[in-house]
């Protein structure tokens, strides 16, 4: 019994022992090892070849990866291994069931993510780098810097390869092991004689990559070497050579925009408003482009955060000034000299920028006139300055400012009078003479507060005010033997702001950069005052003012946007700007949904399109097609309405090259409640703001632009062609019917090219051509006969009839301008002569088109002629030195 029982245990014990590889199988059938008569295949294919050898079914979800092609590591695994092997590059998670095994996306666990941040800056200066593009270079995500060079990337633990690049600069490459939030701060070198290089992978498309739609970034030192009028480098003469972008008359300096007028144009210097931009009537700017960094140009596609124009935002930044040295510029030309300075006030901390010009016109043209009874002068000057104080590393400060004037004046009946203040036998005698005089100025000033709150959120919170001036006047002086009387009367007119606003930009994650804020204006329209006062020998008679009633008016807005990526090729502007306009006894608001996209057909090559809806709360009422400081801002009030446009645009663009862009891009505009006057009036009147001489139209305004924008190399410029239409509608004018707009232009040509020979010389030239403007002109004249009538025709008044406006298109235009640069190295810096030609072939454009009437000598027939007036009508060479230092 005892050996039969110790047999049966044995026996038991071996059985449960051999039994366990079985167990186990029928525990799990992954780890039955195999063997495939195939190794390569797609995941369908090798999943059958499993099942073939082992009667088991498969079943897996469609967000497993499947593959078209694999290879296998081995040809004798477990099951679990091959699927491990078929799965490789993703995680799974198998389920067995009987014969059957479920394959599952597995839970991959998150890899932790650490923020990047810091500011991209010209290592030479330490101005920022607005727009650089800073990006991963192993996973192709990345970001561009803000208004101020900051610039926040949110990344997953791990290698980083980190590369910052911005068009002329060398792009720098970083390699990073990142564990936690890192501060990095790139300073890049700029070096205008990059050759073409080879590129290995994928390169940086800063604007390929962004949502933005008709926009466009003119680098300062392209303005820089354009050929200029009388030797004055001007910014805004340069923006009209781009595409979509003209000039009212030839040689004037405002800008009209895909169809729009002069006043829906937003110029912001520093995040402040100037209302008006002209030197000379026009045929300068008030930028200074020794005080500038960064000009942007919006046409279209207009992000949440702009507001209060209808046609365009040029964003123009003023220099920070040298982080590391004082360097300086000075300037000496025919019209007129300039003097800029920047660097640190306070190592590390502080550091200013200040630019001055002045014209000197009056200087010379004064004692030439000595002689003459009749003395004609005019002048102009502006400052900008800039001071910028790092209060810590995440805090800094900005104080900016603008001044400027333009006076003209005519000196005329110079005579002497006994000073009335002497002794009666007293024989001092004053010198006094007659005068005429007109000017403008604007001031403008912000203090901006920037502050990094976290590696994600920085914020822009800034006080500014802005005022514009002008005013018109005359004084006169009548001498009696016994007495001496002086009159004077004076016009002036004005708009001033008071603005608070608060930005912020929120760096989400790659894939989301958010941007909010806020603002408010206090608006200040002086719709004309007339001073006059009166003396008889020093005694004040009379000291009146007439008209002294401002209009008051408080805009303010809300917006958000975020500009998020929704796939690989698929990139998204998507906001909301929200604004509130309230005038005495009315209120009004405005909803303006804001969307862009950007979808990468190829690295290189983007489809962009864009809608905006846009509300302007004032207009500008001329007396003409030029932009003059004459014309009236005219606010919204309870009886006269805001503007509004729906825009959309559609553009490809290209580019094929590092720094060389191809674009073309079509748009439509439509406009809402525009304003006119329905007598055409001068806009200095008893009644500036009558309601009963002003009528509503519409418009709308279509077109299509191509630009090709070579940024670095020997040879830069670009070349710009638009075809366009423009066209409004008053039920008051013109009989109902459409007509076109005054800044209509059928065709558009821009050019500018600059080639460097070398380090010493370059050669620059610009060409543009355009279809003439529409203008009013009488379609009749006709006597006014005196009464009684008695009198014969020859003593007779002359009246013209205007039937209709913007009856007559100007004639076609086109003008070449040439500059050379010659640059030389001396004991003081770098001296630099300018010389060139303005219209260089001498082509007799019209600035303007008038009627004259042409007497017969023999038969005494009248004959009316149109006449054209050509203000340029020979090359008119140039001259200028500049020395940096």
């Amino acid at each position: 019994m005892a050996t039969s029982r110790i047999i049966k245990v044995f026996i038991v014990t071996i059985l449960v022992f051999t039994g366990v590889p079985d167990m186990a199988y029928s525990q799990s059938i992954l780890n039955r090892y195999i063997t495939l008569d195939k190794k390569t295949g797609s995941t369908s294919d090798l999943l059958k070849e499993i099942e073939t050898h082992t009667h088991i079914a498969f079943s897996y979800s469609n967000k497993v990866c499947i593959s078209d092609s694999l290879q296998l590591s081995a040809s004798h695994n477990t099951i679990q291994g091959f699927l491990h092997d078929i799965f490789a590059d993703c995680a799974i998670q198998l389920i067995e069931k009987k014969n059957k095994i479920i394959i599952l996306p597995g839970e991959v666990e998150s890899p932790k993510i650490h923020v990047i941040s810091g500011f991209v800056k010209n290592i030479s200066n330490g101005e920022v780098l607005i727009g650089s593009a800073v990006y991963d270079a192993l996973l192709w995500k990345g970001t561009t810097t803000n208004n101020f060079g900051f610039y926040s990337l949110s990344l997953a633990a791990g290698e980083v390869v980190l590369n910052c690049s911005f068009v002329g600069y060398h792009p720098v490459q970083k390699l990073i092991d990142l564990k936690s939030d890192t501060t990095i701060n790139f300073n890049l070198l700029y070096n205008t004689h990059l050759k073409e290089v080879p590129v290995i992978g994928r390169m940086s498309q800063e604007s390929i990559n962004t949502t933005r739609t008709s926009t466009i970034n003119v680098p300062i030192e392209q303005i820089q070497k354009f050929p200029s009028f009388l030797g004055e480098v001007d910014v805004i003469k340069t923006l009209q050579l781009l595409p979509g972008i003209n000039s009212g008359n030839e040689g004037v300096g405002g800008l009209f925009v895909r169809g729009g007028s002069v006043d829906q144009n937003l110029y912001l210097l520093d995040d402040v408003p100037v209302y008006n931009i002209s030197h000379l009537f026009g045929f300068f700017s008030v930028f200074n482009a020794d005080a500038l960094n960064n000009i942007t140009v919006t046409k279209g596609g207009f992000p949440a955060r702009y507001g209060g124009r209808l046609s365009s935002v040029i964003d123009i930044r003023m220099k920070d000034g040298n982080n590391s040295k004082l360097k300086g510029t000075v300037s000496i030309g025919m019209m007129s000299s300039k003097l800029a300075l920047d660097g640190p006030l306070y190592k590390d901390k502080t550091t200013f920028s200040l630019s001055l010009r002045r014209s000197y016109f009056d200087v010379f043209a004064m004692p030439i006139q000595s002689q003459s009874n009749t003395r004609t002068a005019f002048y102009f000057y502006d400052t900008n300055a800039k001071i910028s104080h790092r209060l810590s590393d995440k805090s800094k400060l900005y104080l900016s400012f603008y001044g400027g004037r333009d006076k003209f004046y005519s000196k005329y009946n110079y005579a002497q009078v006994r000073n009335p203040k002497q002794p009666s036998d007293g024989k001092e005698m004053l010198k006094v003479n007659d005068q005429s005089y007109s000017g403008w100025g604007n001031v403008v000033g912000s203090l901006r507060w920037n502050r990094i709150y976290s590696e994600k959120l920085f914020s822009n919170i800034s006080l500014s005010f802005s005022n514009y001036k002008y005013f018109v006047g005359y004084e006169e002086h009548v001498i009696l033997p016994e007495q001496w009387s002086y009159f004077e009367q004076k016009y002036r007119t004005g708009i001033s702001d008071a603005m608070s606003k608060a930005n912020f930009d929120y760096f989400m994650n790659p894939n989301h950069h958010v941007r909010f804020g806020a603002s408010y204006t206090q608006h200040m329209f002086n719709p004309g005052v007339d001073l006059l006062r009166r003396t008889q020998n020093t005694t004040t008679v009379l000291d009146s003012t007439f008209g002294d009633k401002n209009v008051y008016g408080h805009e303010m807005f809300l917006y958000l946007e975020d500009d998020f990526k929704l796939s690989e090729r698929l990139k998204m502007n998507l906001g909301v700007h929200l604004s509130l306009y309230h005038t005495k006894n009315k209120t009004y608001n405005s909803f303006q949904p804001r969307l862009s996209a950007r979808l990468l057909l190829a690295p290189t090559i983007a489809l962009k399109a864009a809608y905006s809806k846009m509300t302007q709360y004032m207009h500008l009422l001329g007396s003409s097609s030029v932009s003059l400081p004459t014309d009236l801002w005219v606010p919204v009030t309870d009886q006269i309405k805001p503007q509004h446009t729906d825009q959309y645009a559609l553009g490809l663009k290209w580019q094929f090259r590092p720094g060389f862009d191809f674009s073309v891009e079509g748009y439509y505009k439509h406009y809402y409640n525009l304003l006119a006057s329905v007598n055409n009036r001068s806009n200095i009147s008893s009644k500036p703001y009558g309601i009963e001489e002003m009528t509503y139209g519409a418009g709308y305004s279509k077109g299509l632009e191509f630009l090709i924008h070579k940024k670095t190399g020997d040879l830069t410029g670009w070349l710009g062609y638009s075809l366009s239409k423009s066209r409004q509608k008053f039920s008051a004018l013109n009989q109902g019917r459409e007509f076109p707009s005054s800044n209509d232009r059928a065709h558009s040509i821009g050019v500018f090219s600059n080639y460097r020979f070398n380090k010493r010389v370059d050669l620059g030239l610009t060409w543009s051509f355009g279809t003439g403007s529409t203008v009013t002109l009488p379609s009749q004249k006709f006597f006014i006969p005196d009464l009684p009538t008695q009198g014969t025709t020859i003593n007779n008044n002359y009246a013209e009839y205007v039937g209709e406006i913007n009856n007559y298109r100007m004639p076609k235009f086109h003008r070449l301008d040439v500059g050379v640069n010659f640059k030389k190295e001396n004991k003081l810096g770098e001296r630099t002569w300018s010389v060139g030609l303005y219209n260089a072939y001498g082509n007799q454009n019209a600035f303007s088109v008038y009627f004259s009437s042409d007497v017969d000598e023999n038969t005494g027939q009248v004959s009316r002629k149109l006449k054209q007036l050509s203000i340029f009508p020979v090359p008119l060479p140039y001259i200028r030195y500049t020395l940096r230092f």
